[in-house]
């Protein structure tokens, strides 16, 4: 879900340019949604993960510490987002990978040079089309796989909510903890210093945190002071 969403995020940047070097990038991502949107157990894994969802949310109905009209409007959200997922007929790529000019540009994005004028000609005349042409074909090409767009931001958004931030400090760089018995879904980073990045491992048993800091011309050097940062784990 992580990987689809940053996918979209991608597509739908360019896809707003007028650029037909960056409907050029959008076409490109195209293939790497395709790519996500063959896979058979990503439908049945989201269903029931919503019911799961849905199973958890039912439970707060009778809180009175809980807003219970946004519950309901979550309620409708997971049931909206579910229902357009099993309404899909076939594979939702299928418009992308069924394609002829599509495959034609898929095989030579590789190569160096490969989309040139001289090799793709019919996507050369496509770039200098108007840009509503442009813009028309991709959202074509990118609507069968919009139901998992919305699902993925229902699913992502509900799991990031479950989360409540602690402020902690990474002592000389490192940070561990134990996870209590208790299984997340996700962990959130959030740091101060854009130039300072984490690595994680996690298992039942520990949580492991480790800051370094980016260096594009030197090997990524770990942080020797205290980091304070903030921590959220997500569970729904």
């Amino acid at each position: 879900m992580l990987r689809l969403e940053y996918l979209f995020a991608r597509f739908n940047h360019f896809l707003r340019s007028d650029d037909p070097e960056l409907h050029h990038n959008a076409v490109a991502t195209l293939f790497d949604l395709g790519d996500i949107g063959s896979r058979g157990d990503i439908k049945s894994l989201l269903l029931k993960e919503f019911e799961r969802q849905k199973y958890t949310l039912n439970g707060l109905k009778s809180s009175q510490k809980v807003d219970q009209e946004a519950l309901s409007q979550t309620l409708a959200e997971i049931d909206s987002a579910s229902v357009k997922i099993n309404q899909s007929v076939g594979r939702p790529n299928a418009v992308i990978s069924e394609s002829e000019w599509l495959n034609a540009i898929r095989t030579r994005l590789n190569i160096p040079g490969g989309t040139s004028p001289i090799d793709l000609p019919s996507y050369h005349a496509w770039k200098n089309s108007p840009t509503s042409q442009r813009r028309e074909l991709l959202e074509n090409f990118v609507t069968p796989l919009l139901p998992w767009h919305e699902a993925c931001q229902v699913f992502l958004k509900l799991l990031r909510q479950s989360g409540e931030a602690k402020e902690v400090v990474a002592h000389q760089g490192s940070f561990q903890q134990a996870p209590s018995g208790k299984v997340y879904q996700l962990m959130r980073i959030a740091v101060e210093d854009d130039s300072i990045y984490s690595e994680i491992s996690a298992n039942k048993y520990l949580l492991s945190i480790r800051f370094l800091k980016a260096d594009r011309d030197k090997k990524a050097q770990l942080i020797n002071v205290d980091v304070p940062f903030r921590l959220t784990l997500c569970q729904l």
